[in-house]
């Protein structure tokens, strides 16, 4: 998927903001994802739209032996990544820009494809295209887990429907409730687990299996 001129200029600007405001964010998200991605072996394993590529320098850190591919379609994301792996002495983490709707792996050849706050950030087309291409190059077996936004019930529901209005495509309504996770069983995907948000944690937590 091509960025737009507006979320080329967003992402030269937010790469090192992230850096700084992912490991303060409440709950851990990415934290847990590296949890229930390490939850079986890891060979290798691929961070879809992974910006920075955070998560997988976490994953990396926490499963040495595992390669990590962290895909993302923005060169400026991409660029505050490699400044951020130089300094992290890790040697299994590579850093790849690509479309997540057509990915550059062949079939079968992944263990885990993850996702942290990117699924929402994809026109729905996309986001379908980009779950089939999951599938494909997951092993059988293989796990897709992600970490993104839900509509928590009670007054917080209303904080975050102003969120969406204010600062996340129209699309990005179409991942609260089940939308992710009907997406990803339409794509032939057995849900193992799914978290909603609560009114403490406007999060939604997945695990798939191909």
């Amino acid at each position: 998927m091509t960025a737009t001129v507006g979320n080329r200029i967003k992402f030269a600007l937010a790469g090192d903001v992230l850096e700084l405001v992912n490991p303060l964010i409440p709950g851990g998200p990415h934290a847990e994802l590296v949890r229930r991605a390490g939850e079986a072996p890891i060979s290798t394993a691929l961070e879809l739209c992974a910006g920075t590529g955070y998560a997988s320098r976490l994953l990396a850190r926490a499963h040495p032996h595992a390669r990590v591919f962290a895909l993302d379609a923005s060169p400026e994301m991409l660029a505050v990544g490699r400044r951020k792996l130089a300094g992290a002495q890790l040697d299994n983490v590579t850093l790849v820009q690509g479309d997540a709707a057509a990915l550059d792996f062949a079939d079968s050849s992944l263990d885990v494809v993850m996702s942290v706050f990117r699924m929402h950030e994809l026109p729905t087309p996309v986001r379908r295209r980009a779950v089939l291409e999951c599938a494909r190059v997951l092993r059988p077996g293989g796990r897709f887990v992600a970490v993104d936004l839900d509509r928590p019930p009670g007054p917080a529901g209303f904080v975050v429907d102003a969120y969406l209005l204010a600062a996340e495509p129209r699309d990005a309504r179409d991942v609260l409730g089940p939308g992710l996770t009907d997406l990803l069983a339409d794509a032939g995907f057995a849900i193992d687990s799914w978290s909603p948000a609560t009114a403490l944690r406007p999060t939604q937590v997945i695990t798939a299996r191909r």
